[in-house]
């Protein structure tokens, strides 16, 4: 242990080397005290210590920062002074020393740099106000470990700010799903913004947290939103195809509108409705490798060429059809008869229709009268096909 005359030639050295000296024996000197007393000298140390600190090398206040970090009894005022130093300085008094209270780390938290708060942001214990700086300030470093750190205390508001920022740096989601202490504010609005593969691990993550039901309640929701679109869009198409119906808008206007908007089903049944089939048989149309009967029931409700060019382009993906098939039947489209697919089309609807049963009409077996047949029903012919 150094004497007292030796520490006293210490204090009178104002070179580097002797500052230096200095603050290395009194340093080493606190660290070995015994704790009751430490606590007594902490403050004559800390006084002396900040007499020379400004003019102390970098190296020297690392060296010095390392020491007293894990001390409880370190000096509060030498504390702030080397936490708000430069981060190499810094780095170990922030992350680890407990003299520091809130209102230093806050206060250093809306100063200083981005290095600065990510060691704030991983200390064992961070208080809400302080956490709340960090999400405020914090670039995604920052948040992605005090999203990380449990030991980080948030109030509502602060949750929710840190899961909006979700949409700016997603690498957050991480993070998050794992704190068991989202407010429901939070979770609901977490759950709107997790990607798939992010809802699947909360998912096989189990248990009955907020975000779990947050999530299950979004997919009920979700799956109603979609039978409101889908109910909504069906009205608008079947409004659509009344006006084509109706002679408001042109059958090649409808045409374009379906396939503009990729609606083959809405196709099929407003081809269905101006050739009054039914519309099954039309989707069949639609959908079928073949287009010869297409061709007819396209050409007995007037579809254009260049309609009827628009519904084979939109067919040819939908069931892999080669450029060549789709210009050999627009060809043939072209050179059939609009008369020859008129008769065709009245025979397809009739071999639609339901078959009646076959039945007779017969009279009771009386004298003077005689049995009676209904005239049997004429064969249909076969209608006419394109092609």
């Amino acid at each position: 242990m150094l004497s007292l005359s030796r520490l006293s030639e210490l204090a009178k050295d104002n070179s580097t080397a002797g500052r230096k000296t200095l603050v290395t024996a009194l340093s080493d000197l606190f660290v070995t005290t015994d704790p009751d007393h430490a606590e007594q000298i902490s403050i004559l140390f800390g006084e002396i210590i900040m007499r020379v600190l400004d003019e102390l090398e970098e190296e020297t206040r690392i060296s010095l920062a390392l020491k007293m970090c894990h001390h409880p009894s370190a000096p509060h005022d030498l504390m702030a002074k080397l936490a708000s130093d430069n981060f190499p300085v810094a780095e170990a008094v922030l992350r680890n020393s407990d003299v520091l209270d809130a209102k230093d780390l806050e206060d250093i938290a809306r100063s200083c740099s981005m290095e600065h708060l990510e060691a704030i942001a991983s200390r064992k214990k961070v208080q809400e106000n302080v956490t709340g700086v960090l999400v405020e300030r914090g670039d995604e470093g920052v948040l992605e470990t005090v999203a990380g750190n449990t030991g980080a205390a948030m109030v509502n508001e602060t949750f929710t700010r840190l899961v909006n920022k979700v949409k700016t740096y997603p690498g957050l989601q991480m993070a998050l799903i794992k704190r068991k202490d989202l407010p429901d504010c939070a979770a609901s609005v977490l759950a709107n913004l997790l990607t798939e593969e992010m809802a699947e691990r909360v998912q096989a993550m189990g248990g009955d947290s907020l975000l779990a039901k947050a999530l299950a309640e979004r997919a009920v929701d979700t799956v109603k939103e979609q039978a409101s679109k889908l109910e909504t869009t069906r009205r608008e198409a079947m409004l659509f195809i009344s006006k084509v119906v109706e002679g408001t808008v042109s059958l090649d206007e409808g045409i374009r509108h379906f396939i503009r908007n990729d609606g083959l089903a809405e196709l099929g049944i407003l081809l269905a409705k101006v050739s009054k089939l039914p519309m099954g048989s039309v989707s069949q149309l639609i959908y079928g490798k073949s287009e010869k009967t297409l061709i007819v029931v396209c050409k007995a409700s007037g579809v254009s060429d260049e309609g009827f060019k628009n519904i084979l382009t939109v067919r040819a993906r939908k069931v892999g059809l080669s450029g060549q098939d789709v210009a050999e039947a627009i060809k043939r489209y072209k050179n059939f008869s609009k008369e020859v697919a008129v008769e065709s089309l009245k025979a397809i609807r009739a071999s639609c229709q339901p078959k009646e049963q076959e039945h007779e009409e017969t009279a009771p077996q009386r004298s003077g009268v005689f049995r009676r047949s209904l005239p049997k029903k004429a064969k249909t012919a076969t209608p006419p096909t394109a092609g």
